[in-house]
């Protein structure tokens, strides 16, 4: 085996594990400090708080520590002195993945646990879900929901994948609207929430995924899924009407995160009328709009931007009442809609710092609950009480993460060559921009998705060490409108990748970043321009990190040809056809330029990516080792498209880092071959 190729499947163990950032470099300025990678991969200790309808008892999950399910949930009563707990309730072994207040005597707790069943005479493991209602004041008599629908639906094992309470039901304290499977049919149910029992009243399909109400609490939208989970039919109907009209149809992919085509934001002023976020056919733009049950049509504009789509709802979690929305034209702004709440919220926005978007959840009783975020916030959850005018900080998503430890984030709005405007996000970090300030380009993935303004944890971290992070948002990205989006299809590795380059010209030409020390890296799509700008460019980048990448274009969409009719129309258009644009694709694949690479490469892919097939990376790393590069191939057993495993971001994370440090930072030129020594294997334990 070439000795330039190292390839080890990375068995990951148990134990603490830190990072120790290079200490004060031959450059002079490098930061002195520690990184600890879990502090910005774990989470708190504890569930999002919940605030009970009239405001009163907040209840949340306290966990014992990483090695057990569960924990403790724990009931506070924020009226009585000191706000003491009135109740506590031991869950060990039970993992909480949802937990919703009912009405103001009935707590909602949805908890996983471990069952089985008999197949062909075997016992088989499977996940098991319920429901489970407590009251807050005695929860030593919980009652589980669905019990008395038996084998069909209790029992079933397609119930062990949960779906959230379709509506609350305000004006109903005693039932809320779930949906089940009954067979294999995802149909709705009255259950109420004191006794248990279900009461079926609308009955779905093999293909229904989604159920919406109207502001009767009657089924007013339903969502089915093809088998292969591609292709998405909406049907709505009109109260009080039996009949299913379809309203929408369209396809979906793993690796976009489009902006909807047709989704429910809401409950309307009347039982006929819904609110949807969505694109009306003839529309560029994602806007908010009424729309007529009875004629399933739209009816007027609540609420459409200029140059981008709006980038998501703000709804009442319990009324189901659309209370504004966020548009991210490079920051963000938040719009509420309701003239009684925004008199509230322009008071509470004026005590924040203005790089934070901070979304109300709506009233219960006096107090209301805000969520805080921006590049130097992971997420902050606060009270505010209209009576005293006060906000209080009550839970973090990262505790670990302090304001001193993150980056600011500057919005670069830059020109392409074509004359296209175009946005980028700039991560500073802690030493500051400037010519002697190396740089990390970031494609994000997609590519259908975008970069937002707020905190992300990979350009925080690459920051930390000492890294510029640039993310620019170039064409094929979405939240622009679908023309921007359509802008890069049959582009991958050119105007795509151009808009790219374009973004690193403007930076180096205001003199924020050293144009002499650049390392371009990346996740999925963001993997693949990484490697095709490592080939495109091989005399500019200093390194190429890639991970999960797709690396063969023909073989790629061939691949979904074989396995999914509907994903293969979309990446039929999005990239090319394999045999009608086979010269195309082979140019614009990375795997049949390896020839063209002069710095060292790191590729990184899970052997259970669904997404990506592993042999596009498997293929690459041959093909560049063949060629004599210098590259380095971690396998992660365990590991899917997203790497969700704590452990394995982990280790991938700080193998970039030191990527990093050895081509651009304070270790240059001390190492003949960068991947030398050891591979940062992460023996640490994963906080999930």
């Amino acid at each position: 085996m070439n000795r330039l190729l190292r390839v080890k499947i990375l068995i990951l163990l148990t134990g603490s594990v830190f990072l120790v950032a290079p200490a004060l470099g031959q450059d002079g300025y490098w930061p002195d400090r520690y990184v600890n990678v879990y502090d910005y991969l774990s989470g708190a200790g504890e569930t999002p708080p919940e605030l009970s309808p009239d405001g009163r008892l907040l209840a949340q999950m306290q966990y014992r520590g990483v090695d057990s399910p569960g924990g403790e949930l724990v009931i506070r009563d924020l009226d009585s002195p000191g706000q003491p707990e009135i109740s506590r309730t031991d869950l060990t072994g039970y993992d909480v993945v949802y937990m919703v207040w009912a009405n103001a005597q009935r707590l909602l707790v949805t908890i996983r646990t471990n069952g089985y069943v008999q197949a062909g005479g075997q016992r088989v493991d499977v996940p098991v879900i319920r429901t489970v209602s407590f009251d807050p004041w005695d929860t030593s008599r919980p009652v589980v929901l669905f019990q008395n629908e038996g084998r069909r639906v209790f029992r079933n094992v397609n119930n062990a994948f949960w779906s959230a309470v379709v509506d609350l039901l305000p004006g109903d304290d005693g039932h809320v609207l779930m949906p089940a499977y009954r067979d294999r049919n995802l149909d709705l149910w009255r259950v109420n929430v004191f006794t248990g029992d279900a009461e079926l009243v609308e009955r779905g399909t093999e293909r229904t995924a989604y159920w919406f109400t109207d502001t009767n609490g009657q089924a007013a939208m339903r969502v089915d899924v093809s088998t292969d989970q591609r292709r998405v039919h909406v049907f709505t109907r009109a109260p009080d009407s039996r009949r299913w009209r379809r309203s929408a149809s369209y396809l979906t992919n793993e690796l976009a995160e489009a902006a909807p085509e047709f989704d429910f934001a809401g409950h309307g002023e009347a039982p006929g009328e819904i609110i949807i976020f969505g694109r009306p056919e003839g529309s560029d733009k994602v806007g908010l709009y009424r729309f007529d049950l009875a004629a399933g049509e739209y009816g007027a504009t609540l609420a459409l931007e200029d140059r981008v789509d709006i980038s998501r709802t703000i709804v009442d979690g319990r009324s189901r009442r659309l209370l504004g929305y966020v548009r991210s034209d490079g920051a963000n702004e938040v719009v509420i809609l309701d003239p009684a709440l925004d008199a509230h919220y322009q008071r509470i926005i004026a005590r924040f710092d203005e790089d934070l978007t901070v979304v109300p959840r709506g009233f219960r009783g006096d107090r209301m609950m805000l969520h805080a975020s921006g590049p130097r916030e992971a997420g902050a959850l606060y009270f505010y009480e209209a009576s005293s005018d006060e906000i209080t900080h009550i839970y973090s998503v990262s505790p670990n993460l302090h304001e001193s430890d993150l980056n600011d984030v500057d919005v670069v709005s830059y020109t392409s060559r074509d004359g296209t405007p175009l946005q980028a996000y700039l991560t500073i970090p802690r030493q500051g921009l400037g010519p002697n300030t190396p740089l990390v380009v970031m494609p994000h993935g997609g590519p259908e998705a975008r970069d937002l303004y707020g905190y992300d944890m990979v350009a925080q971290y690459f920051a930390s060490n000492g890294y510029a992070v640039l993310q620019p948002n170039f064409r094929g990205s979405a939240g622009y409108g679908r023309a921007f989006a359509e802008a890069g299809y049959g582009e991958w590795g050119g105007r795509m990748q151009q808009d790219v380059d374009d973004a690193i010209a403007a930076v180096i030409a205001a003199g924020q970043v050293d144009g002499e020390r650049v390392c371009i890296a990346g996740f999925s799509y963001g993997g693949y321009a990484a490697l095709i700008g490592g080939a495109q460019r091989p005399g500019f980048y200093d390194c190429v990190f890639a991970a999960a990448p797709v690396t063969n274009l023909v073989s790629f969409v061939e691949h979904w040809q074989e396995n999914n009719e509907a994903a293969a129309e979309y990446w039929e258009r999005a990239i090319g056809h394999p045999r009608r644009d086979r010269a195309r694709l082979e140019a614009a694949s990375p795997v049949n330029l390896a020839g063209q690479y002069t710095m060292p490469v790191l590729i990184a892919h899970g052997m259970r990516d669904g997404t990506v097939p592993f042999e596009q990376s498997q293929e690459m790393a041959g093909e560049l080792n063949s060629a004599g590069v210098v590259v380095d191939f971690a396998i992660y057993d365990r590991a899917g498209h997203q790497f969700s495993r704590s452990a394995d971001m982990s280790s991938i994370l700080r193998s970039a880092v030191q990527l990093f440090d050895r081509t651009i930072g304070p270790d240059r030129g001390q190492y003949e071959n960068v991947f030398a020594g050891e591979r940062v294997e992460d023996t640490g334990s994963d906080p999930k």
